[in-house]
């Protein structure tokens, strides 16, 4: 199947705009399911939208967005020093809304897909928004961070991964009480882990495994944090495997 893909753009209230790319299958005239990607921290979709075609290719719609900050070379507004995990949950459940009025969606089989801190951001939303999410996909979610901003709020440090955070960042995640928030979410949901992760080490999924009603985890034998060649094909794979399975 033919894939077509196109920018889009949403508004928030604030004005503020949020720019994307979505994937679709092409010549289609039913309303079809979404899948709604989530970047990780500091940086952009287009690290991302090379996945793309396949989804589009298995009849599922794939949106791509920068969050507003959500790093150096965001293309939506914003300053990266004004992102915190709250403004980036304030522009998926934006996202999440303008979906579902797009002609060609399906709004009952919305579906999240989030990588490292864009999988925590998407496990906060889902377990806000339960109703509206069919399912959700986890890469490496950076469950850990409320941790590690705990940590750096305590000795004064700003910076992460090279970048320079607000104060707002810190402050905020250090009280985020992920397993105690992210369990609202009653829907199927898939973990999929590299074995050899040093920044969000694998413990974390499994934690989540335990707390989570309808889940599963999957890991993948040596990789670390991010996917690349086979990995990145297999966990897409994976991915649209749940997905397909759920519609």
């Amino acid at each position: 199947m033919a894939a077509t893909a196109e920018e889009i753009t949403f508004v928030k209230k604030d004005g503020n705009k949020i720019r994307g790319r979505i994937y679709r299958p092409e010549g289609t005239v039913r309303r079809l399911p979404i899948v709604i990607f989530c970047h990780g921290f500091g940086s952009n979709y287009r690290e991302l939208m090379h996945h793309g075609n396949g989804f589009a290719e298995a009849g599922i719609c794939c949106l791509f967005f920068d969050f507003c900050g959500g790093g150096p070379e965001s293309l939506s507004d914003g300053k990266f020093e004004e992102m915190t995990v709250g403004t980036e949950c304030g522009d998926l459940e934006t996202v999440i809304s303008c979906v579902k009025d797009l002609d060609y969606v399906d709004s009952s089989r919305i579906f999240l897909q989030g990588e490292s801190m864009g999988g925590l951001v998407s496990a906060l939303v889902a377990a806000r928004h339960s109703e509206d999410i069919r399912a959700m996909v986890l890469w490496y979610p950076a469950f850990v961070i409320p941790e590690g901003a705990g940590k750096r709020y305590e000795s004064g440090e700003r910076e992460a991964f090279g970048l320079r955070l607000g104060a707002a960042f810190d402050r905020e995640a250090k009280d985020i009480d992920v397993y105690g928030i992210i369990p609202a979410y009653g829907g199927p949901v898939l973990m999929i882990h590299g074995e050899q992760d040093m920044i969000v080490p694998l413990s974390y999924s499994e934690k989540a495994l335990s707390v989570y009603g309808e889940s599963r985890l999957i890991i993948i034998p040596g990789a670390g944090h991010g996917y690349d060649g086979a990995d990145s094909t297999a966990a897409r794979e994976y991915s649209i495997d749940f997905f397909r399975g759920r519609m």
